[in-house]
């Protein structure tokens, strides 16, 4: 039985925010007036709709990989996982004709991969950087082996309103990411595997000391990730009626701008999930703004890898001008 953080471990705990990530509001705040002043069409409802459910797979995404990045890793293999659960989901739904053993297929799909990234991180102690961005490659190699490089359709009218549904008016995939974002909170916020995550971020020894099995909480760490874009795959999947093994291309420095966005700190230690959901509509809102403006699509890249690099730094910068008070 795991021990009780000790109060070092315990003292990092307490000292985080219990809801963080409220500040990514104002930047939100701003791109919606600018892009209402800007265009005609970005107020429309149908627009707005359309953002929020392009945001889900963001935010299931971000939620995995905000985990992650609070024990101070990283997961590069998110996008090829997301494509591998497509793959494995659809094969299974067209085999099957059953919707929910295609689901369950993603989810356990995402959490082989990471189990197997947790197993390699924790144990063999092979940086999470260098793990992941391996089994990216590796992922992606062996779902276009799986596809022969062609896309899977998926005709089942039940499962599309999982990606292409309304509920009172509002797209089914935001009360999934919803629901998603929920439970991981009160994962982080409510349980000893919550505390334990923080203390690993805030001091992986400190933490060890303290008596918090890092390897067992590292790989729940990855798991938690995968079945993250096990989720994200079937809501990718419903929508676009099509398993592509190409899919979730970059998708990955997607969940990483939520989440820098949302105010986890990519040094580790500090975040939470709500500001990634926030993070995750940001970079939906501006990807959908800039198309409205007529923007070319590779600009998109680098208006995201500059959100990524400024959020980066400007948390380094507050760091520091704590650490000199």
């Amino acid at each position: 039985m795991e021990k009780a953080v000790g109060k070092g471990a315990a003292g990092l705990w307490e000292k985080r925010p219990r809801i963080s990530g409220l500040g990514s509001l104002l930047p939100l705040a701003v791109i919606v007036i600018l892009l209402a002043v800007t265009t005609d069409t970005f107020m429309q409802i149908d627009n707005i709709m359309q953002v929020l459910r392009q945001a889900a797979v963001y935010a299931m995404m971000g939620v995995g990989m905000t985990f992650v990045i609070i024990t101070g890793g990283i997961d590069l293999s998110q996008g090829s996982m997301l494509a591998f659960c497509c793959v494995a989901s659809g094969m299974t739904i067209n085999a099957t004709g059953n919707m929910w053993l295609g689901m369950l297929m993603a989810v356990l799909a995402g959490v082989l991969v990471g189990f197997v990234n947790g197993i390699v991180i924790a144990y063999v102690k092979v940086p999470a950087f260098i793990m992941t961005l391996g089994s990216m490659y590796i992922i992606r190699g062996l779902t276009l082996y799986l596809t022969n490089s062609t896309q899977i359709a998926v005709n089942h009218a039940t499962f599309k309103i999982i990606g292409q549904g309304f509920f009172l008016g509002v797209p089914v995939p935001v009360y999934i990411f919803l629901g998603v974002g929920l439970i991981a909170h009160l994962i982080l916020a409510k349980t000893a595997t919550g505390r334990y995550i923080y203390a690993i971020g805030s001091n992986e020894e400190t933490a060890r000391l303290s008596g918090v099995y890092v390897e067992r909480n590292t790989i729940k760490v990855y798991v938690l990730s995968g079945i993250s874009i096990g989720l994200a795959s079937i809501v990718y999947l419903s929508r676009l009626s099509a398993a592509q093994p190409t899919a979730g291309q970059s998708y990955e420095m997607e969940a990483v701008a939520a989440v820098v966005i949302g105010g986890t700190s990519i040094a580790g230690g500090e975040g939470g999930v709500l500001g990634t959901l926030i993070g995750a509509v940001v970079v939906a809102v501006i990807r959908n703004g800039l198309v409205l403006l007529g923007v070319q699509s590779f600009f998109t890249q680098i208006v995201v890898g500059a959100i990524i690099v400024c959020a980066v730094a400007l948390d380094i910068t507050r760091k520091r001008l704590v650490a000199n008070k």
